[in-house]
């Protein structure tokens, strides 16, 4: 069903007939409203008035005046002192949603010229906003136009990801932040845009597409290196019952990782390996003290704050040269580690010095941490080299 829209009915008598020229002699009552501030107040009274702030008295227009009254929807008919209309320190007309103050009891000519200098201004008003808005349009498809030449003339710029470009719209990054650009809109070079970004885009999802089926097939050879490594430990290295369960498929990845780990790291043997259960060490550590002796740290009471160091000493830096010398070619990064008791916060804080150790075995990368000992190495270097050809 179709909506009616409303419109105003027009009665054809001469009663309603609206005459091509306002007649002088017709009269018309009119509300006009006016504010007094304390000189005005005291001016009121001194002539009798009521000294309100708020004053609101009755003129008789000629019909020659109705373009200075404004009639409401209610019938009530105002002279049209508000809004107000001002020139600003710019030469700007600016509106003021207030009632005129006087300070004095206006006349009935002042008050007449305070609504026709308002009738006029008004009428700038709204020119000056027209031609406002006409100037941000104009500057604004300037700026359209500028970036639209940008991004063109630059093929390694991209349009906006999320949302994805289209054919039809698409959004550029600029110094004002993200701007639209239509197909259907705008000058011929703005209109290029959205169709060049979207061909920019589906550009870009080729190639990410082609990368990631070449990332597929290397991660692919890796892992079937890897396999082939497992099997090749197992068949040399493993129990019977590793073998039997590699034979079924039930042998975990994580359990050769481990046992290749530990045979990487074999000839590190002489430093010890760096406790990971932080709760029973920071327990232990506590219990020394007579405040703590009967503390329980479990894991939610601690945090660990690790830290890379950049400086060592000379016990230190002997036990980094010792590792790279046993296992050449491996990462190692001097490090501390810090226990904290939640509990207490004045509680000592457990720390200790370790080496992370990484290093590569065949396509497999693997790492452990070492602590430090108090003590430089005395012990026979003996290299992963070595240890293999006496294994």
């Amino acid at each position: 069903m179709d909506a009616a829209m409303p419109h105003a009915n027009r009665a054809e008598s001469a009663l309603h007939v609206v005459p091509a020229a306002t007649d002088p002699q017709r009269t018309l009552k009119v509300r006009a409203e006016y504010r007094l501030d304390e000189a005005g107040r005291k001016a009121s009274l001194l002539q009798g008035g009521n000294g309100q702030a708020h004053q609101r008295v009755v003129l008789t227009l000629p019909g020659t005046r109705l373009h200075l009254v404004h009639v409401a929807k209610d019938g009530t008919a105002r002279l049209k002192l508000r809004p107000q209309f001002r020139l600003n320190d710019e030469q700007r007309i600016v509106l003021i949603d207030a009632r005129p103050s006087f300070d004095h009891v206006p006349t009935t000519d002042e008050l007449l010229q305070e609504a026709a200098r308002n009738h006029e201004l008004e009428r700038g008003f709204f020119g000056q906003k027209t031609t406002s808005r006409v100037a941000r349009r104009e500057a604004f498809g300037q700026l359209l136009e500028q970036t639209a030449r940008e991004f063109l003339a630059d093929a390694t710029r991209r349009a906006i990801v999320h949302p994805a470009p289209t054919a039809r719209v698409c959004q550029l990054t600029t110094a004002r932040g993200p701007i639209h650009f239509y197909a259907h809109s705008g000058s011929t070079i703005v209109r290029q845009v959205p169709l060049e970004a979207f061909r920019r885009f589906q550009n870009d999802l080729r190639i990410r597409r082609g990368q990631a089926g070449l990332q597929r097939d290397h991660d692919m050879a890796i892992d079937a290196e890897r396999r082939r490594m497992m099997e090749e430990w197992v068949a040399a290295h493993g129990t019977p019952e590793q073998r039997e369960r590699f034979a079924a498929g039930a042998f975990p990845k994580s359990e050769w990782v481990a046992a290749v780990t530990d045979a990487t790291f074999a000839p590190l043997s002489a430093i010890p390996t760096y406790d990971s259960d932080g709760a029973r060490t920071l327990q232990a550590f506590l219990r020394q003290l007579p405040a703590h002796s009967a503390v329980v740290v479990t894991h939610g009471d601690y945090r660990v704050v690790t830290k890379p160091l950049t400086t060592a000493s000379q016990v230190q830096w002997e036990w980094m040269q010792w590792v790279r010398r046993i296992l050449p070619g491996a990462n190692v990064h001097l490090r501390m580690r810090e226990l904290i008791w939640n509990g207490d916060a004045k509680a000592p804080r457990h720390r200790t010095t370790t080496l992370l150790v990484t290093t590569s075995a065949g396509t497999l990368n693997v790492r452990r941490e070492f602590a430090v000992p108090e003590a430089a190495p005395l012990v026979t270097e003996r290299t992963k080299e070595d240890l293999f050809a006496t294994a």
